[in-house]
């Protein structure tokens, strides 16, 4: 293969042969004694190539790692989507690992420490860090102590609890029961907390109670008379976790 020309670009060289062009980076072009009519052996044109390729790879990976900290697996389909093959990404890697710009452990330090600190509970945690490319046999070795977990279940009672204030006392037990778990906190710390929640006064739940009559009572209405009438605001209400004793006298004033 000939070197028929080559073009000094402002960010690449191109290095034209016979019946092809190859674009090099400015970087790399220094490295290899190329001026036009030099013949170039087959061998030497893939070895010039697989530089280039490797050096574009690594000026993207060390590109986009000054903005933000990415796993192995992240690195990893960032640059096969830039079309690097398995054994030009693994040198990337070992280059990146050589400047401690990849390294999984602190990875998953730095996730955890940040997730605490959103006082997300340990399956959210696996689960964004699954998310991110960290394998199951490395998340099985992941400790969360019992006492840190509790810790940030207690952060944010207050808020889970005046988040649901609007339901009556049941039903935001259970409303603060699946918050719980869709923060990832286990089935044990949200039972541990549920009870902590102090009962109503009654005036207020009676206050609930009222308003939700009303509003079952105007649904059914058109539907349902009398007798029937009662008996379904009375299952609908019991649905919603009001005790019997302060429904019935509500219904019984019922015309």
């Amino acid at each position: 293969m000939k070197i028929t020309k080559i073009k000094i670009l402002k960010n690449s060289v191109s290095v034209y042969f016979d019946d092809e062009k190859l674009e090099l980076d400015k970087e790399v072009y220094p490295n290899f004694y190329l001026y036009v009519g030099k013949e170039v052996s087959k061998k030497e044109y893939k070895k010039i190539k697989e530089y280039n390729d490797i050096s574009s790879l690594l000026k993207y990976a060390l590109k986009i790692r000054s903005k933000a900290i990415y796993s192995e697996y992240q690195m990893r389909e960032k640059l096969y989507a830039k079309g690097g093959n398995k054994e030009e990404i693994d040198q990337v890697i070992n280059k990146l690992k050589g400047y401690d710009l990849i390294d999984d452990n602190a990875f998953i330090e730095d996730h955890i420490e940040y997730y605490n600190s959103l006082n997300y509970g340990k399956n959210k945690i696996l689960n964004k860090l699954s998310e991110k490319g960290i394998f199951e046999e490395r998340l099985e070795k992941i400790n969360f102590p019992i006492s840190i977990e509790r810790k940030k279940a207690k952060a944010i009672f207050d808020k889970l609890d005046k988040k649901h204030s609007k339901y009556n006392f049941v039903r935001k037990k259970q409303h603060i029961y699946n918050s719980y778990i869709s923060l990832g906190f286990s089935k044990e710390i949200a039972n541990e907390m549920v009870p902590t929640l102090k009962d109503d006064n009654n005036k207020e739940e009676k206050k609930k109670l009222e308003k939700d009559f009303e509003k079952i009572k105007t649904r059914y209405s058109n539907k349902y008379q009398k007798k029937e009438l009662k008996q379904k605001i009375l299952q609908a209400l019991l649905q919603k976790g009001y005790r019997m004793n302060d429904i019935l006298p509500i219904i019984e004033r019922m015309k």
